[in-house]
C-alpha cells in the first residue's frame, strides 16, 4: 500500500498540466495573452503542501474542483466537505462557513471556480458582519470549466455561454471588508495560503485568495453528463 501511495504521489508531482489536445491548445493560446497564468494542477499541489494539519476543506463543483480531491490529505474525520453528485453550484463557501461556526478552533478553507464563486461571493459580507473568519480560494480561469469540458467531449468544441468576464475578486473582497490576495506566480501560492490562515486564526479575518489560472480542462469525475440515457422501465422507453 505504501508503494502504491508513493507511486501516486510521484505521478501527481510530475503531472504539471493537462495533456489532452484541447488543453494543450489553451496553454499555447494563453502564452500570447498579457499577464501570468498558472496551471491548475501545480496550484493544487502547492496548496496541498501549505495546508495546516488540522484543516477543514470544502470543494465546489466545477472542472478544477473535480481533480482537487486527488491533492487533499486529511488526518482527522469531518475534515472534507464535497458536493459530490448533487451538482449544487455555489456550495463550498457557505458550507465552510457553517463548518467554521461548528469548529471555530480549526482552520477552514473553501475551493471554488469563478463560476461557482459568482453564486456565493456575497457571503463574504456574512463572514465580516458576524465575525466568522474563513479562507476562500478562487480559481479564476474566466470560464464555466465543467460546461466547456462537456462541450469539448460531446460537441466537438462548439461552445455556448462558456466564457466569463470577471472583475478582480480580491478587490471585491476588500470592498466587502475582507482581505483579498491575487496570486499569479506559482511560488506565491503556498505563502498566500499560509498568510490567509494566519489572519484567519490569529486576527479573525476572512481572506479571498484569487488565483489566476489557465483555461486548460481536467477530466471530470463523471463522463456521462450528456450521454444518451438508458431507460429501464417500459413506460419510459419513448423518452430519450
Amino acid at each position: 500500500m505504501q508503494a502504491e501511495k508513493a507511486a501516486w504521489e510521484e505521478e501527481l508531482t510530475n503531472w504539471t498540466h493537462e495533456k489532452d489536445a484541447y488543453s494543450l491548445d489553451m496553454i499555447e493560446e494563453q502564452k500570447k495573452e498579457p499577464g501570468s497564468y498558472l496551471h491548475p494542477r501545480q496550484v493544487l499541489r502547492e496548496l496541498e503542501k501549505a495546508m495546516p494539519e488540522d484543516v477543514m476543506v470544502s470543494t465546489d463543483i466545477g472542472n478544477i474542483n473535480s481533480v482537487a480531491n486527488s491533492y487533499l490529505r486529511f488526518e482527522k474525520p469531518r475534515s472534507f466537505f464535497a458536493a459530490m453528485s448533487f451538482g449544487n453550484c455555489g456550495y463550498a463557501f457557505p458550507t465552510i462557513i457553517g463548518a467554521k461556526v461548528a469548529a471555530p478552533h480549526r482552520p477552514a478553507v473553501s475551493y471554488a471556480g469563478d463560476g461557482a464563486w459568482g453564486m456565493s461571493l456575497m457571503e463574504t459580507m456574512t463572514c465580516v458582519r458576524h465575525n466568522i473568519p474563513v479562507t476562500a480560494v478562487v480559481f479564476h480561469n474566466r470560464q464555466w470549466g465543467a460546461e466547456k469540458k462537456n462541450q469539448v467531449d460531446f460537441y466537438n468544441r462548439r461552445f455556448v455561454a462558456g466564457e466569463l468576464d470577471n472583475q478582480s475578486f480580491a478587490e471585491i473582497a476588500r470592498a466587502m471588508g475582507a482581505e483579498g490576495i491575487t496570486v499569479d506566480k506559482l511560488e506565491d501560492v503556498g505563502p498566500a495560503l499560509k498568510k490567509a490562515i494566519d489572519m484567519q486564526m490569529n486576527e479573525g479575518k476572512t481572506t479571498i485568495i484569487e488565483i489566476m489560472c489557465t483555461r486548460e480542462l481536467g477530466d471530470p469525475f463523471r463522463r456521462d453528463a450528456l450521454s444518451k440515457p438508458i431507460r429501464h422501465l417500459d413506460k419510459y422507453k419513448d423518452y430519450v
